[in-house]
C-alpha cells in the first residue's frame, strides 16, 4: 500500500508511490542545457550596453571615481568592472511607477476592500456580478547576472564569488523592503529548459509585489498560528526534530542544515535552513553568507552528480514585508531538481505523487557530498540544544 504524508505548512498531502518511477518512459528526458557560445551573451562582459543600466554592482566601486558632474545625477557604474551586475528585467512581468495605482470605482465595488489590501473578497457575500474581479498591480522585476564570464552554474564559481550572488539578494531585498508600497518578493533561479530558463549565462531573479501572493499569504497565516498556539517558531521545532531523527538530513555546514522534507512533493528537493532562528534573509551576516554559498553549492553538485545535467529551480522564501507576526516566520532556501513532471491526477487535485521517499535521496545525496558537510547522524540528537535555544 502506497503511503501518503501530510505537510503541515502547506495544508497538503503527498502520495509517495517509489514502485512508479519503474515506469516504461518512452519519452526522452532533455537534461539542461550546455553552455552555448558567449558571442551574443548579452550577460557577458564586454556585452553591458545589451541591458539597463544596473541597479548594483558587487564588490561596490568608488563612488568617487564614478560620480557624475552634477551632484542631483544618479552614480554611474563603471562598465566593464564587476563581479556580480544587477538590472531590471528587458521583460518584466510586473514593473514599477511612480504614481500611486489607480483604482476604478467598480474594482473598489467587487473587491470588498480598500487599495491595496491583500485581503481576498468575501466569497460569501459576492454577487454575481463580482465573479470577474480584476485589479492593477506594480512591482520590480531583477535580473542578477551572476559573473562576467560566460558559466552556465553557480557552481562553478569560487566561493568568495559565489558569496557575492547571496550578499546581492540581500542588499536588493533590503531595498525592496524599505518601500512601504511593497509587500512581497521573491528570489529564484531558473536552470535548465525544463525549469523556465530562457538563457544559459548564470543569473537568478527577483520579482517584488505590492501583494502578497495567496499561497504565501496561507503558510505565513499557518505560522502565525503555529507562534501563537506553541509559543515556539514552527521551523525551529520542525527542524529540531529533524536533528534528532537524522534520516532526512544532507548535508550540515554549522551555520545551515540541509534536509529533503518530510513531505516534499518532488523527487530529490531539499530545504535549506539557517540553524538560527532567522525570519528575514536580509539578517543574515556576511559570514553566513559564505557558509550558505558553500553548503548551496555542495547540495547542487550533489544533485547533479546524482543526475547529471538535472534542470531545477531555486527559491528563497523569506517574511513578507509587512508580516503580522513577524517571529513566526523563518527563512528557506528550496532546491527543486526538474525529475518529474505535473500530470493530470496533481493538476486535477492538487494532491502531488513523489516516486522517491526523502529519506532515499537524502542518503544518496549525503554519498555524494565531501565528508565534512556530512552529518555526523548519531550526534544529531546534540544539536537540538542549540536549535531549541534559538527560538
Amino acid at each position: 500500500m502506497n503511503e501518503m504524508r501530510y505537510d503541515w505548512l502547506s495544508d497538503r498531502w503527498v502520495i509517495y508511490a517509489p514502485h512508479r518511477h519503474a515506469r516504461p518512459d518512452d519519452f526522452d528526458r532533455t537534461p539542461a542545457s550546455e553552455p552555448q557560445s558567449h558571442a551574443d551573451c548579452p550577460f557577458c562582459r564586454g556585452f553591458e550596453h545589451e541591458t539597463p543600466e544596473p541597479t548594483l554592482i558587487l564588490p561596490q566601486p568608488d563612488r568617487e571615481s564614478t560620480r557624475s558632474t552634477r551632484q542631483s545625477e544618479k552614480v554611474r557604474y563603471p562598465r566593464n568592472d564587476w563581479l556580480v551586475r544587477v538590472v531590471p528585467n528587458k521583460f518584466p512581468a510586473v514593473t514599477y511607477g511612480p504614481t500611486p495605482i489607480q483604482w476604478s470605482l467598480a474594482d473598489m465595488a467587487v473587491s470588498h476592500t480598500a487599495p491595496g489590501s491583500d485581503d481576498h473578497a468575501d466569497a460569501g457575500s459576492t454577487g454575481c456580478s463580482s465573479l470577474f474581479i480584476k485589479r492593477q498591480t506594480a512591482g520590480a522585476h531583477e535580473v542578477i547576472i551572476e559573473c562576467p564570464q560566460h558559466v552556465d552554474s553557480i557552481t562553478q564559481l569560487p566561493l568568495d564569488h559565489a558569496a557575492l550572488v547571496f550578499e546581492a539578494y540581500r542588499r536588493r531585498l533590503i531595498h525592496w523592503r524599505a518601500r512601504s508600497d511593497m509587500k512581497y518578493a521573491s528570489v529564484f533561479k531558473n536552470f535548465g529548459v525544463d525549469a523556465g530558463a530562457s538563457l544559459v549565462h548564470s543569473h537568478s531573479q527577483l520579482i517584488c509585489t505590492n501583494f502578497v501572493p495567496s499561497d504565501v499569504k496561507r503558510i505565513q497565516q499557518r505560522l502565525e498560528f503555529f507562534q501563537q498556539s506553541n509559543h515556539r517558531c514552527y521551523t525551529c521545532n520542525m527542524l529540531e526534530q529533524e536533528l534528532e531523527s537524522g534520516s532526512r538530513i544532507v548535508a550540515d555546514s554549522g551555520a545551515f542544515v540541509a534536509i529533503c522534507p518530510f513531505a516534499s512533493r518532488f523527487p530529490f528537493s531539499v530545504s535549506i535552513l539557517p540553524r538560527r532562528h532567522c525570519p528575514r534573509f536580509e539578517d543574515c551576516t556576511a559570514e553566513e553568507l559564505r557558509d550558505l554559498a558553500g553548503i548551496v553549492q555542495q547540495v547542487l553538485t550533489a544533485i547533479q552528480a546524482e543526475h547529471p545535467r538535472c534542470a531545477y529551480n531555486y527559491v528563497l522564501q523569506t517574511s513578507p514585508f509587512d508580516c503580522n507576526v513577524q517571529d513566526a516566520f523563518h527563512w528557506r532556501l528550496k532546491i527543486i531538481p526538474r525529475l518529474s513532471k505535473v500530470a493530470g491526477f496533481e493538476w486535477s487535485s492538487d494532491c502531488f505523487i513523489n516516486t522517491v521517499l526523502p529519506e532515499d535521496a537524502a542518503q544518496a545525496l549525503r554519498m555524494r557530498l565531501p565528508g565534512s558537510l556530512r552529518p555526523k547522524l548519531q550526534a544529531c540528537s546534540s544539536h537540538s540544544i542549540a536549535t531549541r535555544a534559538s527560538c
